[in-house]
């Protein structure tokens, strides 16, 4: 049903009529209404000359409805109790349901936000806020409903591991043509970003675990160059897909590239990470039903597995 708009009066001035009807005293509604007596005057004024007739008898300083006014204050007040009670419904609906989420800017724009969609469909009714840092929210505090980590923090935490991460180095599927049998990692520069420092993806760590030489040892790997940092990791990866050089990556972290062929694993060379993702919250987060669905979701889609392609 749609109501023309010059068919029904500001909410102002009805909510001033029932306060004025209620109390009989123009003075007494503006208080309860926390008007000034001459704007609740002019609300019901404007009330009046919208029907083409007067509500209310003035015989000061008090008023009494007039016979129209007996009409129409019981029509008022129960449709008036109705929206009232439609919007406390709603407020209160599971529609309202919010959940905080605190993920690295890496997982969450490499890995979480493509498949946020899905969630949204599955689960309509929640509203899923989303924290983007670095920084392990406390929990306790209840800043956040649950975070995303690279580990699962202390004992006083519920943390679930999403998958088993590897670390690997990546290339363009142009780039991955061209590398040679030996000293394959000679023909590009190697890629960094600035937030590697906190999801440890250290290529001198890596050279270490794989090789067990160090990178700064002349001679050891002969020919390996640093390329540029890059802000994000999201700009090392659109380097990494133009050719320019080999990213250090965690398989979560490239999943959709390497499963749609954007990116590939160009060496054998891999590291089963000693990190992996995990879904964290309070214990007693787990009796909200909106976070444990998300909690339950995540799992559920991490152990399709894709988070450790």
């Amino acid at each position: 049903m749609i109501v023309p708009a010059s068919a029904i009066p500001p909410l102002q001035c009805l909510r001033a009529f029932l306060a004025v009807a209620q109390f009989g005293n123009f003075t007494r509604a503006a208080e309860a209404l926390g008007l000034t007596q001459t704007a609740v005057s002019h609300q019901i004024s404007q009330l009046e000359t919208h029907i083409g007739a007067p509500v209310f008898i003035r015989n000061r300083p008090n008023v009494q409805l007039t016979d129209l006014g007996k009409k129409l204050l019981p029509k008022l007040e129960s449709g008036l109790s109705d929206v009232w009670e439609a919007f406390k419904e709603a407020q209160n609906s599971e529609k309202t349901k919010r959940v905080v989420v605190s993920a690295s800017p890496e997982f969450c724009t490499q890995w979480l936000a493509p498949r946020l969609e899905k969630f949204f469909n599955l689960f309509p009714s929640i509203s899923l806020n989303m924290t983007v840092e670095y920084r392990r929210a406390d929990l306790s505090s209840g800043e956040v409903d649950a975070a995303i980590w690279l580990g699962a923090g202390d004992n006083d935490l519920f943390a679930t591991r999403l998958g088993v991460e590897e670390e690997f180095a990546v290339c363009s599927p142009e780039l991955a043509q061209n590398i040679p049998k030996e000293n394959g990692m000679s023909i590009a520069p190697l890629l960094q970003y600035v937030g590697a420092r906190h999801t440890v993806l250290d290529w001198e760590r890596w050279f270490q675990q794989i090789y067990g030489v160090s990178l700064a040892e002349d001679g050891a790997l002969p020919e390996i160059e640093y390329g540029p940092v890059f802000d994000r990791f999201s700009d090392m990866i659109a380097a990494c897909k133009r050719s320019e050089g080999f990213a250090l990556v965690r398989s979560s972290l490239v999943a959709d590239e390497l499963s749609t062929g954007q990116l590939k694993r160009c060496f054998i060379e891999t590291v089963t990470s000693d990190l992996h993702y995990h879904i964290v919250t309070l214990p007693k987060a787990r009796c909200r039903p909106e976070v444990e669905q998300f909690r339950q979701w995540i799992v559920a889609e991490a152990a399709s597995g894709e988070i450790a392609r």
